[in-house]
């Protein structure tokens, strides 16, 4: 009898054991079994080294799913087209928890809100993961412009965002432009214009009188250690002799009384200035002035008829007076008598 009790209690402890374990599964698993997933699609034309499936992908550093196909798109897409014309891109599929994205409440945004959100920059690409060689899918916000779509022609089976290229295609791709570049350079011209250069310069620095410009320098050199000091010593001190002839003058000018009442008188004739503007008899003086000058101008407009037929006249009677005067100056005599003499007749 107690060896059926030791039995039956191992089986009553394995069973026990078992349901804990099996709860414990169920518990800790729940949340992956109910979750709602959706598929979603990406492509790459890079290598995708590092990615494998199962491996994670992120939004904004947040895990929201992982890699479940890895392939290329030729396998899905184009088989209409000679394989010559295909694109070689790498087709990847992920599912992404939808309760991650827009809660239990609402659903996974639909195609036409990520075509708006790829436009704004939202962008897949290949992030390495630390120094062990694996990789992640990040999903985030770039430039549009320096990360454009990739080109499809084809409407793809699950929901699609773009990709970008990651850090090392685009180190890579750097690298590679400035390989190119430094091949396109000519590097042998390069050194051979260099050359000739430098033996150029030898032969110009060869050819120099080096020993003549020494012997230039050291008489120069010493002509101004001879210079005339002394006289530019002298006409320093006559420059300074001046300098204070004049600051003199100027303090006596600055000190004289009239200088010194001279902003007081300025602003007596300003202030008397200011009273005579001032002064409403100037003004009426001013307005009867301005009447006057009308009148002036009146009574010029209507006689300009009479003053020039005055005019007219003055210029006849100074026509005659020279006239007169030139015929008095030939005949004197007929200024008086009228008529020029007859000329004498003897008898006969």
């Amino acid at each position: 009898m107690s060896e059926h009790k030791k039995h039956f209690r191992l089986g009553l402890f394995v069973l026990v054991a078992l349901l804990i374990s099996v709860g414990l599964l169920v518990g800790l698993g729940a949340g992956k079994w109910f979750a709602t997933n959706v598929k979603l699609e990406t492509y790459f034309d890079e290598s995708v080294q590092g990615i494998d499936i199962g491996s994670k992908i992120r939004y904004r550093g947040v895990v929201v799913g992982e890699v479940s196909e890895i392939g290329f798109t030729y396998a899905r897409y184009e088989q209409d087209k000679p394989p010559t014309q295909r694109y070689q891109y790498v087709r990847i599929i992920a599912k992404v928890q939808t309760e991650l994205f827009g809660g239990k409440s609402i659903a996974f945004p639909d195609q036409a809100t990520l075509d708006r959100e790829a436009k704004r920059g939202l962008r897949i690409k290949i992030t390495p993961q630390g120094l062990t060689g694996t990789s992640y899918l990040e999903i985030d916000f770039t430039d549009p412009v320096e990360n454009p779509a990739l080109p499809i022609n084809w409407e793809p089976d699950n929901l699609y965002i773009p990709t970008a290229r990651s850090t090392v295609k685009q180190f890579l791709d750097g690298a590679q432009d400035a390989v190119t570049r430094l091949q396109r350079i000519d590097l042998e011209g390069a050194a051979d214009n260099l050359n000739r250069l430098l033996e150029t310069t030898e032969k110009k620095i060869d050819a120099l009188p080096i020993e003549r410009i020494g012997r230039n320098l050291e008489q120069i050199s010493s002509e101004l250690a001879q210079a005339h000091v002394g006289r530019t010593a002298s006409e320093a001190a006559a420059l300074l002799a001046e300098a204070r002839e004049s600051n003199q003058h100027l303090k006596k000018l600055l000190s004289d009384p009239a200088l010194a009442s001279a902003p007081a008188d300025l602003a007596a004739s300003a202030r008397r200035a200011r009273e005579l503007l001032e002064n409403p008899e100037l003004a009426q003086a001013i307005s009867r002035l301005n009447q006057s000058m009308g009148r002036v101008d009146h009574l010029l407009a209507s006689r300009d008829q009479g003053i020039a037929t005055l005019i007219d006249n003055l210029n006849d009677i100074s026509e005659n007076l020279k006239t007169l005067t030139e015929s008095a100056q030939r005949h004197p005599a007929g200024l008086l008598l009228g008529a020029p003499p007859k000329p004498y007749e003897p008898p006969r």
